[in-house]
């Protein structure tokens, strides 16, 4: 049986990879010198988004652009402008001082240029907790929402090639080189090659060319790979990230040089691998609470700095129980609210349509 749902297009498998993903950067933010490489999980995440991008783009045929603008950008943009607006006024009551340069920083995280406007300030992503703005972790969304705006020329322009996929695997190819190649010059700061767009894109690209390959053998029908290897795929890689998580410090210099690419490059085979799963495997790594995690992820990602920033203010840094708990709520809080607007929106049209 195929991994791939032939009417829904499901993908098996990522909803533990997500929640790896999640756990891996919360703790990191949360426990910095315990868990020096968290920040690993947004090169996982980074690597999904791709996937699934390319994946879905490439079945569908390609979507008009405006459609594929208005999809994307209406699952991004509503829950992190709640999360701003919300995390701004609970700011200004707590301390006022901290709101300097708060209306700059936001701009540029609603234009999507935080990465570069963080560059320009010299920010260090490594730096304590309470040096740090409430939306220090937003340069993501930045060169998500690029990537997100570049994709439709990408997949345009690689159409062209038809069934040729040599050019964008060589684009890929070029896009692993730029870190690497960058963190030997010595007028390129960490700042630059941590938050850099031209460095960060080779995750993106080989989670997208991955989801190109896979779409494209989902159409030919490929048969899916059995239950335990795949297992075994995911605790190896599991173990691999936890370890690289504890000890995997940003000062090091080996993580530029090589660390995060090869990161990306696997966690590209384990996706593109775990996307072969079938439903029993599915069973497994898409469990309850895996599921869970995996829905409310991208509003984890968003609240979990505030969260933490805002305990550091009040002086409750250590109450960890506290924090996740009402990071949860808003998770979920934000993310209900935003799904049964867009729901009662789609109701709306297609009542409309219908008239």
């Amino acid at each position: 049986m195929s991994s791939v749902r032939q009417k829904t297009g499901k993908i098996y498998g990522l909803d533990g990879l997500r929640t790896l993903a999640v756990f891996g950067v919360l703790l990191f933010h949360m426990f910095p010198r315990a868990v020096k490489g968290g920040y690993f999980g947004v090169i996982l995440f980074f690597v999904i988004s791709g996937f699934l991008t390319a994946y879905t783009d490439v079945r569908k045929g390609g979507e008009p652009v405006f459609t594929y603008y208005r999809k994307r950008l209406f699952r991004i943009y509503p829950a992190l402008i709640i999360m701003l607006f919300i995390t701004v006024e609970v700011i200004a009551l707590t301390d006022k001082f901290k709101l300097l340069n708060v209306q700059e920083e936001v701009r540029s995280v609603l234009l999507a240029y935080n990465n570069y406007w963080q560059i320009s300030k010299s920010a260090d992503y490594f730096a304590n907790l309470s040096a740090n703005s409430a939306f220090t972790h937003l340069w993501y969304t930045s060169i998500l929402i690029q990537f997100e705006l570049l994709w439709p020329l990408l997949y345009r322009l690689f159409r062209l090639a038809g069934k040729n996929r040599v050019p964008f695997g060589i684009l890929v190819l070029l896009s692993m080189l730029v870190m690497p190649a960058a963190s030997f010059m010595k007028d390129i700061s960490q700042s630059q090659l941590y938050y850099g767009t031209l460095s960060r894109i080779h995750a993106l690209l080989i989670g997208a060319w991955l989801g190109w390959q896979r779409a494209l053998s989902a159409r030919a029908q490929t048969r899916s790979v059995k239950t335990l290897p795949m297992l075994v795929t995911a605790l190896l890689f599991t173990a691999g990230s936890i370890l690289i998580f504890r000890s995997a410090g940003g000062e090091n210099p080996s993580v530029y040089h090589y660390g995060i690419v090869l990161y990306a490059v696997v966690s590209g085979a384990v996706v593109w691998l775990l996307s072969r799963a079938d439903e029993k495997t599915g069973a497994v790594l898409d469990n309850p609470v895996c599921h869970f995690f995996s829905t409310y992820s991208y509003e984890i990602y968003l609240w979990q700095y505030p969260v933490l920033f805002t305990a550091g203010l009040l002086g409750r840094q250590e109450q960890y129980g506290l924090q996740i708990g009402i990071l949860l709520l808003l998770s979920i809080w934000s993310h209900e609210l935003v799904t049964s607007v867009q729901r009662w929106y789609g109701r709306r049209k297609a009542k409309k349509r219908k008239q």
